[in-house]
């Protein structure tokens, strides 16, 4: 036993002391510098730990063996010194002044981690649920000597194995700065083939670069055939909360596809640390596993693990901290578990629908209808949430359905609060697009098969009303009901629902011109006067409830198209010339640019009329465009052009096939006017939501106007819900600033715990809240264009000389983003968005290169690149 831990101490010693080739060995536990080597080995040959003291407190522990292992789990050193000292024989010395730093470090952590080759190296002596290949390391002084001697001692390890050469550069692998995928790897080299050996290792130590010196290369054996590589992540990544964060690869039979970033279509498990691995699948239950022995042991709880499996063995491929430093999350770890313990609790009292909702199963989306991540964020703010609420999902929606001919659903509230993230209930939205006249079976029997073939296919849950839900007269809608119904409805049932259906259609679009009137009338008066539920009671009446019949009508005959195309009666080449044709308010405000350009316009007219846009419109953050005109404007003036415009008619026969797609679908119009319909359809939404936004925008500033003497910033704003808003405006000036102030500081703890919570965007079970496996979502690419451009992340209006000839990649993108597209964008990809989201409308309109609604991972992944491909025609995203 003791000359095992000897042995190994030894060899850390040796390890280290080689790393820093021959400079005085500096080994750092919490705060403790040690430049004694040569004396501790002496005392290594007496005992089987040795303790470093100063001033009478524990500062350096060194020493390992089974006996011990259990003891080196601590993070207090005192605590671990009396356990060595109880299991087994120990030495003790007394550190000088001159030996001991102030810097706080991690205590057998930065024993076992260092660079790749050092680490691998210390895990290949000891024994866990895992297999390391034993690190082959050869130093760039050596191959720069003599490298026929290094081909030679490479030939006698490994053979004619197959072997793979590493990086182990200082620049990696650090506390601070991992440089992770920074250097180069070669996998599958012939040890055997002293050419293709030597090539491999000098390519590796020339992705260095200039200038490194005294660096090292090493070679394992190949770990091959491999059944699933990936990386586990001991902490959450962005925020170090309380999660085994699992990104694997389980098809392209390699080890560096989640590593390099070149996985299309990555997936990732989050799992919480308190979950018991008997609820995970087999598979994840492994890999955790290993994660909670390598931290027990290592003693540090941020850890970043390469693996893969291949044979029924786990292999370790790399351990390394996480690099974020060594801090873990403060105080919010034990809100964050309230917030979910709650969560789980109002999960479990929804299970069971309440009356006019009916349905087995209910499902939660944050893309589903009114798309929540899109337009408020995933974790909104109170403000925005509120607003939103007050504005659309508690009332407006359900109301302008009942009023379109769908089941009347008001009462129900159409977003839920999980631990701070917005959800959609599924359920309820499903519910309400079914046609008023469908008998509470029939209803029950749809909305429970549709939320099965959600469940069994969560990657649709943004395109729930073109791939799950039929809300509208379409091509072929008989059939395809018979084709999903039959089983459990009768062929009269189905009738009378397609018909319904029909009569709903019919119905919208004759009320199009009306709603689009209704908007006409400016529903927003200036101030405060008689409060802020008056203001907000009109905005909603003559803005938002218009706006929702406008975006339903834009739904329906999106679908009707979508249709055509489905049912071949049209081509996508043909639906991209008729969406092209559609002119939009977005489109006016490059036309209006190109006119203030040209001197036809003044800046002032512009300003009034677009400087209401904000890039988040229910954000109080925010600035709007008219803030800072030539910031907003200037660059979309300076570079506007005149507007294409399509001069030939559709054809003839495109036109005839329309029409006899009508009347098969019973809807008695001809296809002129169905195109119609469809272009005020989609440029009715778009002005709805342009009128309304306006309004929204000046209740934004008017309640910054209001805060602002009370000492409140926009950002204490934002975190007030509009319930707090309309209390404090009924309080003295000195007692409002006292209450909001302790509002927004309960707010912000609250904020702080939600983002350190990992949900996921679509929730079909309560052990959702606890662990979960991202979804792969299906895009939907805009023209057949191929782009490769540089990636700059944009989080709200970047600078425009950083626009140009970029890729820009936005989490969501709401009107207010219309000013990044005349800037001379490549392409755009966003994280959230649908068919129907604004940006996809406006993407195609421009036939810009886009992507919209990659989903969370992806964009994660993509956001990590410098260089990327968007191929819209092969429908490929590539990150470099």
């Amino acid at each position: 036993m003791h000359a095992s831990m000897r042995t190994w101490a030894e060899r850390v010693l040796s390890t280290l002391a080689q790393t820093y080739d021959g400079v005085p060995l500096t080994l750092a536990f919490k705060g403790t510098v040690l430049p004694r080597p040569r004396a501790l080995r002496v005392l290594l040959d007496e005992a089987s730990a040795v303790i470093a003291t100063w001033r009478g407190e524990c500062r350096f522990i060194v020493g390992r063996t089974q006996a011990v292992r259990e003891a080196l789990e601590g993070w207090d050193l005192d605590e671990v010194a009396d356990r060595l000292a109880q299991a087994g024989d120990v030495a003790r010395f007394e550190l000088e002044d001159d030996e001991v730093s102030s810097e706080p470090q991690a205590p057998v952590g930065r024993l076992v981690l260092g660079d790749k080759a050092r680490t691998l190296d210390i895990l290949s002596e000891l024994h866990g649920p895992w297999r390391v290949s034993r690190p082959h390391i050869v130093w760039s002084g050596n191959w720069a000597q003599d490298r026929n001697a290094v081909l030679q001692r490479v030939r006698e390890r490994f053979g004619n194995e197959r072997i793979v050469v590493r990086s182990s550069c200082s620049a990696e692998d650090a506390w601070t700065a991992s440089n992770a995928g920074r250097f180069l790897s070669v996998l599958d080299v012939d040890a055997g083939d002293a050419v293709a050996v030597g090539g491999a290792i000098a390519d590796v130590f020339d992705s260095y670069g200039p200038g490194a010196r005294e660096e090292k290369v090493f070679l394992q054996s190949y770990v091959h055939p491999v059944s699933e590589s990936g990386v586990l992540m001991a902490r959450h990544p962005e925020t170090l909360a309380s999660y085994w964060v699992v990104a694997s690869d389980v098809s392209s039979g390699r080890t560096d596809q989640i590593t390099s970033g070149a996985l299309e279509k990555p997936s990732s498990a989050y799992v919480e640390h308190g979950v018991p691995r008997g609820l995970l699948p087999n598979s994840l239950r492994r890999v955790v596993t290993v994660g909670r022995e390598l931290v027990k042991l290592v003693g540090v709880e941020a850890l970043d693990i390469e693996f893969a499996l291949a044979g029924g063995d786990f292999h370790l491929l790399q351990v390394r901290p996480i690099a974020k430093g060594s801090s873990l999350p403060e105080g919010g770890e034990v809100r964050r578990a309230m917030l979910l313990a709650d969560a789980c609790t109002a999960h479990q009292a929804l299970l069971r629908p309440k009356a006019p909702v009916v349905g087995d199963g209910p499902v939660y989306s944050t893309m589903t209808d009114w798309n929540p991540a899109e337009m408020i964020g995933r974790r909104p703010l109170p403000l925005a949430r509120t607003l939103y609420g007050r504005l659309i999902t508690d009332q407006t929606w359900a109301e302008q359905r009942a009023a379109y001919g769908y089941r009347d659903l008001r009462g129900t509230p159409l977003l839920r609060d999980f631990a701070g993230h917005a959800y959609v209930d599924v359920r309820a939205s499903l519910n309400s697009f079914i046609p008023a006249v469908t008998p509470a079976r029939v209803a029950e029997v749809l909305v429970s098969q549709q939320l099965a073939r959600l469940a069994s296919a969560p990657e649709l849950h943004d395109k729930v009303e073109f791939e799950i839900a039929d809300t509208c007269a379409s091509l072929g809608l008989r059939e395809r009901l018979r084709r999903l119904y039959a089983s459990s409805l009768d062929a009269g049932e189905l009738d009378a629902l397609a018909t319904a259906l029909r009569d709903i259609t019919l119905h919208g679009l004759r009320d199009l011109p009306a709603q689009v009137q209704r908007l006409r009338a400016e529903p927003f008066a200036p101030g405060f006067e008689g409060g802020l539920g008056p203001i907000l009671a009109r905005l909603r009446k003559l803005g938002t409830l218009p706006f929702a019949h406008l975006a339903r009508t834009a739904f329906v005959v999106t679908a009707l198209l979508k249709s055509f195309v489905r049912e071949g009666v049209m081509n996508s080449s043909e639906q991209r010339e008729v969406l092209q044709r559609i002119r939009t308010v977005a489109g006016q405000l490059q036309a209006d640019a190109f006119r203030v350009r040209r001197g036809e316009l003044g800046l002032e007219a512009l300003v009034a009329e677009f400087g209401h846009l904000r890039p988040g419109t229910y954000d109080v953050r925010v600035p709007r465009y008219g803030a800072d005109p030539e910031r907003y404007l200037g660059p979309l003036i300076s570079g506007a052009e005149e507007p294409f415009r399509h001069e030939a008619p559709l054809s003839r026969s495109l036109h005839e096939r329309l029409g006899a797609g009508l009347r098969s679908a019973g809807l008695s119009m001809t296809s002129e006017v169905f195109l119609a319909h469809l272009g005020a359809g989609i440029a009715g939404r778009e002005y709805g939501k342009h009128v309304f936004t306006k309004t929204l925008s000046g209740v934004l500033e008017h309640l910054a106007e209001w805060g602002e003497p009370l000492g409140l910033s926009r950002d204490d704003l934002a975190h007030l819900s509009l319930e707090q808003v309309e209390t404090a405006l009924a309080l003295p000036p000195l007692e409002a600033r006292s209450w909001c102030r302790d509002a927004v500081e309960e707010a912000r703890e609250h904020a702080a715990a939600v983002t350190l919570i990992e949900l996921p965007d679509i929730l079909t079970r309560a052990s959702h809240l606890l662990f979960h496996v991202s979804s792969g979502e299906q895009p939907l690419f805009v023209t057949k264009a191929c782009v490769r451009a540089p990636v700059l992340v944009a989080d709200g209006l970047p600078d425009p000389e950083r626009v140009r000839g970029n890729i820009v990649l936005l989490e969501r993108a709401d009107p207010g983003y219309d000013g990044l597209l005349a800037l001379g964008v490549a392409g755009i990809v966003t994280a959230y968005g649908g068919a129907n989201s604004h940006m996809a409308v406006r993407c195609t309109e421009l036939q810009l290169p886009a992507a919209i609604g990659v989903g969370r991972e992806q964009f994660r992944r993509l956001s990590g690149g410098r260089v990327m491909t968007l191929d819209c025609g092969g429908r490929r995203l590539v990150h470099e």
